[in-house]
């Protein structure tokens, strides 16, 4: 299979496992597509420390031997993006269009391909599905190869409408494009055989009768041609959103749609004057047959021949359709207003690549970071993975926040965000897997970005070649230092040189079994970014504290945003973006409602659960130039903190270095907040040193646009150490900082924010209850 680019074919080897995290005695495959090199060798390691820069103990990973070592013959795959809806029609109902009528309300947002976006050169090209030009289908069974079935399109914006005849392909197409971002509905009548088609397409203004110049625009446009043979039927699925095309054995995405599509209705015409009819099928996008009304992968049909159809590539539902009449926002309450599913040519839930091999988890093997990796041709590539917990529980546990890192997953916003370089305060660092990601945008995107179409990013799959998580990858927009997981890394080199051993826990974990997961465990530390939680998460950490447990936030910008888990497919992560807080684009009113869970979107601070009520602190501001030191406060002499400050001095200064921005303090930092819920005696033991005004407060403190917002004169803009004891036992200890982890390993591990860590390590893993 060739490369669809054009572009020069380089030397590469990529893969990623069905999902992030096995268990002893569970089995992960894993899925690699080779370019270039005919064979890859694999091998599993052990991930113990990534940033590979001069400071720190560079790159580390122990090699262990696996079953799954060796040489394997190297395949290309490609990621084939677009979204659809496919129908079963076992009875070829729709296979041709003989004497059907039928309807759909559109809602283009790309309806021509102005866009600038790099992706256009991996969709599959038109000449390829038998045209050309700028198409995108609506619906149908088009067979480009064989000339047969039939399509409802948009013709470089304009409604048109595909047929075969004598073997060759017939068009009708109307004369007015339409406008992006308005609600029209098409509607195709077609004769038994020979006779008159006729195409019509309305726009569906609900204010055009309030509005002059709308109810002008508001007129119907109708074209009609003459079919003069038999129709021909296609071999292949029927489709909405997209249409077909054959790839050795895998039928493809041709054609995909950008925007909405609703209220798609066939009938069959049972007299010659097209008056007399029979439904056929009636595809209702806002209703569920799940007993919870989430709208997942099943497409209702509630026509008589129960045609019902699946999604695939996960196009976003819980959308509002034509009949929105702006109050309702949850599409349960409401379904008939939410007939629409938002269609993207560049959607990928599941590359689809066949399993290279797999890998069943040895019961000895202990819970950690793995990965399996890749080499071929003097290409390295890692496919990181965790092993949980065994039969036998550890008495410390660390939550690795899997949730962030599929929300960064491939982000490419260094490149591709406007204001970029203002915003960081920096040029953006380009490491060289930021250029692999330049050239793979078939990969998928982050849901920190948006789709070709404008409209915000909100699933994440595991299922896809992640670059960003290469453990040595470095983020673009930090000043110096990894990022996400490699960040992670530096917490279990630091975990290791301490002798204390662990069990790896992820986000999808807690979020599926909750406190019961984490009711062995004396101490849970979590990584440096835990941004994205679900509520599930919360409710078990909170019942976690309050039960004697011990919680060490060793963080910054943590629980502060919501994501939900598909729960048919967990692999798949949802985030959508509400109208409030620190956000890279938002999802309109009344599509803010997560359709996985039914949980609202947004900042957990806005619906009751603060990030101060768990861990002291939350999100106070982000910034990308430097990080900065710690100094006590008085509270740090309170004799139920002692045990923190054990070795360091009184005036010392904490932390004033590390390899994430050169310092303890910053990135994304957090503060203490009574009035958002920091529990009455939670002792401020220290705060920042000064940050530059490149440290903005965050939007969610904010109320007017006003200046004095900066680091360097806004009190606000700071980055809090807090200990906390709580009743029954528990506590927690809450760091304020994504930076501080990238300091653990200054001086060989012995420096004052090792020793501080290590302090509460100790106390929190003695069972005598905190003070």
């Amino acid at each position: 299979m060739a490369l669809s680019s054009g572009r020069t074919t380089t030397q590469n080897v990529f893969g990623y496992t069905d999902r992030f995290s096995a268990r002893p005695g569970e089995r992960l495959s894993f899925h690699i597509s080779c370019e270039g090199p005919p064979a890859y060798d694999a091998a599993l390691v052990r991930l113990r420390h990534g940033y590979d820069g001069q400071a720190g103990p560079g790159f580390l990973e122990a090699e262990v031997p696996s079953a799954i070592d060796g040489t394997y013959p190297g395949q290309y795959y490609a990621c084939r993006p677009g979204s659809y809806v496919e129908v079963p029609d076992p009875k070829g109902l729709l296979a041709n269009p003989d004497a059907l009528v039928i309807r759909a309300a559109v809602f283009p947002t790309l309806p021509r391909d102005n866009r600038s976006g790099s992706l256009g050169a991996y969709r599959v090209s038109q000449s390829s599905v038998g045209f050309t030009g700028e198409r995108q289908a609506v619906m149908g069974t088009w067979d480009a190869a064989t000339m047969t079935g039939w399509a409802l399109l948009l013709d470089d914006g304009k409604p048109s409408f595909v047929w075969s005849e004598g073997g060759q392909r017939r068009t009708l197409t109307l004369e007015q494009e339409l406008t992006a971002h308005q609600w029209y509905r098409l509607e195709v009548e077609l004769p038994s055989s020979a006779g008159q088609i006729t195409l019509r397409q309305t726009p569906l203004d609900h204010c055009a009768d309030r509005v002059a110049p709308a109810a002008a625009a508001a007129v119907p446009e109708q074209a009609s041609a003459t079919a003069s043979a038999v129709w021909t039927a296609s071999s292949m699925p029927f489709r909405i959103g997209a249409l077909a095309r054959a790839d050795g054995d895998r039928l493809l995405a041709a054609t995909a749609f950008n925007g909405k599509i609703g209220g798609v209705r066939v009938e069959r015409a049972t007299d010659d004057a097209l008056k007399a009819r029979e439904p056929v099928a009636a595809w209702h996008f806002g209703r569920s047959r799940r007993p919870d009304g989430l709208l997942l992968w099943d497409v209702l049909d509630e026509g008589p021949h129960m045609l019902h159809g699946r999604c695939v590539n996960a196009p976003v539902r819980g959308v509002t359709g034509p009949t929105f009449q702006g109050v309702v926002e949850d599409f349960r309450l409401a379904p008939d207003e939410f007939d629409a599913i938002h269609f993207h040519d560049d959607d990928l839930a599941d590359a689809q690549w066949p399993a290279a091999f797999t890998f069943e988890v040895p019961e000895e093997l202990p819970s950690g970071v793995y990965a399996v990796r890749l080499l071929a041709e003097g290409v390295e590539q890692h496919v990181p993975f965790l092993v949980g917990p065994g039969r036998r529980r550890k008495d410390v546990a660390v939550l690795f926040p899997t949730a962030t890192y599929l929300a960064y997953a491939n982000d490419r916003i260094a490149f591709e965000a406007d204001g970029m370089e203002m915003l960081l305060g920096h040029t953006p660092i380009v490491h060289k897997e930021d250029l692999v990601l330049q050239d793979h945008p078939e990969f998928g995107r982050s849901l920190y970005e948006i789709h070709n179409d404008g409209s915000g990013v909100v699933f994440g799959s595991v299922r896809r070649p992640l670059i960003s998580l290469q453990p040595r990858y470095r983020a673009s927009f930090m000043s110096e230092g990894p990022w996400g997981l490699p960040a992670d890394l530096s917490l279990v080199h630091w975990l290791e040189t301490a002798e204390c051993e662990f069990d790896a826990l992820t986000d999808e974990d807690l979020d599926r079994e909750g406190h019961d997961l984490l009711r062995d465990y004396r101490v849970v530390i979590t990584g440096s970014h835990p941004e994205y939680v679900t509520r599930r998460e919360l409710d078990a950490l909170e019942e976690f504290t309050a039960n004697g447990g011990r919680l060490m936030y060793l963080g910054g910008n943590g629980f502060f945003a919501t994501v939900s888990y598909d729960p048919d497919a967990p692999h798949l992560m949802e985030l959508r973006r509400a109208d409030g807080g620190t956000r890279p684009h938002q999802s309109p009113f009344a599509e803010r409602r997560h359709t996985t869970s039914g949980e609202a979107s947004g900042l957990w601070r806005n619906k009751g659960k603060a990030p101060q009520r768990l861990v002291g602190v939350g999100m106070a501001a982000q910034g990308f130039d430097r990080c900065t030191y710690y100094e006590r406060l008085a509270d740090s002499q309170d004799p139920r903190a002692a045990f923190v400050f054990e070795g360091v001095g009184e005036n010392e200064v904490l932390g004033d270095f590390g390899i994430i921005g050169g310092g303890a303090a910053g990135a994304e930092i957090d503060c203490w907040n009574p009035a958002l819920g920091s529990p009455p005696g939670t002792l401020v033991l220290a705060t920042s040193g000064p940050f530059s005004d490149n440290y903005l407060l965050v939007t969610e403190e904010i109320f007017e646009m006003l200046p004095g917002m900066g680091g360097t004169e806004q009190p606000a803009v700071r980055s809090d150490m807090v200990y906390c004891a709580l009743e029954g036992g528990g506590g927690f200890f809450s760091v304020g900082s994504i930076a501080w982890t990238g300091s653990l390993s200054h001086n060989g591990y012995d420096n004052n924010i090792a020793k501080i860590t290590g302090n509460v390590l100790r106390r929190f893993r003695d069972e005598k209850p905190l003070e």
